[in-house]
């Protein structure tokens, strides 16, 4: 098979693995695109200086507050280290695409960047940092949250077959496109109000991360639509569309415990009409009928406001319109 034939007979999945990783001409472009675009939406958590949220968490916010703010990093970055782990040992060891491998190994990076991001919030800020990262130990909503997630990621561990990985596929839909979503919505919250905002900062560029990360996944599940068709059936659909409104569940009953009643005017009714939004344009990204009709954006202004270097985001469409990194300017 010479190199033309080869790179012809590649695959998401399932495909030869000739570990060549010759990419010229490349089967799969969107990848190299997705590459590209994390490259250029670099950054460091340490190029955002803490001072100013360490007095504003010790002397501006109330004790709600501050358990919003705990729960929220609590979780966040339990997520992200759970995603990478999931990238490493489950996704990419079944991809045999050589572009979108290496993009999946540069999400990877990005999440451990998350890790560290977090880590840096929560060792500056918080008064007790252990109880933050030990928090999945002590609440059982956590507790819960996790352990359905890290079920969803180990399904790939038992006999391999093409709907597993598409399922897995939707489960990381789920994961970058729903489960971060009420966190991020509580740091946005406190920074509306003039609280926390390096820890706003540091939730801009991992969101504006994340939604890069929602749209490679978006890719992968066209990708095997057309190479893997078989798999689409209407047993995958109802299953896919059961997966995505448990998660939807979950991240609802968990956005709900954040704010316990309700903080800074944030409410119970506002996080599950925000979290079953997100889900209808989700589903819409796939090509799916609304998991809720009828639901509208209850918090509109989260858009604009979680722009990077003030250029506008339209995230629920997965197209940002700016992805160069530089400095957060707050107005």
């Amino acid at each position: 098979m010479n190199l033309i034939e080869m790179i012809n007979a590649r695959r998401l999945i399932n495909g030869p693995e000739d570990k060549l990783m010759c990419v010229s001409p490349l089967k799969h472009p969107w990848a190299w695109e997705m590459l590209d675009r994390m490259e250029n939406n670099h950054w460091l958590p340490k190029s955002i200086p803490m001072g100013d949220d360490v007095l504003c968490y010790r002397t501006r916010m109330d004790q709600a507050e501050r358990q919003m703010y705990d729960r929220s990093l609590a979780f966040l970055s339990n997520l992200d280290g759970i995603q990478f782990n999931n990238l490493i040992t489950n996704i990419g060891r079944h991809v045999t695409s050589p572009e979108a491998s290496m993009t999946l190994a540069r999400q990877a990076y990005e999440e451990a960047n998350h890790v560290r991001s977090y880590a840096t919030m929560t060792e500056a800020v918080s008064l007790a940092p252990q109880e933050i990262y030990g928090m999945y130990q002590t609440d059982e909503i956590l507790a819960n949250k996790n352990k359905f997630i890290m079920a969803q990621s180990d399904e790939l561990k038992g006999d391999f077959t093409p709907v597993k990985f598409a399922l897995a596929v939707i489960g990381n839909i789920c994961l970058e496109g729903i489960y971060f979503y009420s966190g991020f919505l509580n740091f946005y919250v406190l920074a509306k109000n003039g609280k926390m905002l390096k820890s706003a900062d540091h939730i801009k560029y991992i969101q504006r991360d994340e939604e890069t990360h929602l749209e490679f996944f978006c890719r992968m599940y066209e990708t095997l639509q057309q190479e893997n068709p078989e798999i689409f059936t209407p047993e995958f659909y109802a299953a896919a569309r059961k997966l995505m409104m448990a998660a939807v569940e979950l991240e609802i009953s968990w956005g709900k415990h954040t704010i316990e009643g309700g903080v800074l005017g944030l409410t119970d009714a506002i996080v599950e009409l925000r979290i079953k939004h997100l889900a209808n344009v989700r589903a819409a990204r796939l090509g799916w009928e609304p998991l809720y009709p009828g639901v509208k954006n209850p918090t509109p202004w989260v858009e604009k406001f979680s722009a990077v270097n003030g250029s506008e985001v339209n995230f629920f469409e997965g197209k940002p319109t700016d992805y160069q990194a530089g400095g957060l300017e707050w107005s």
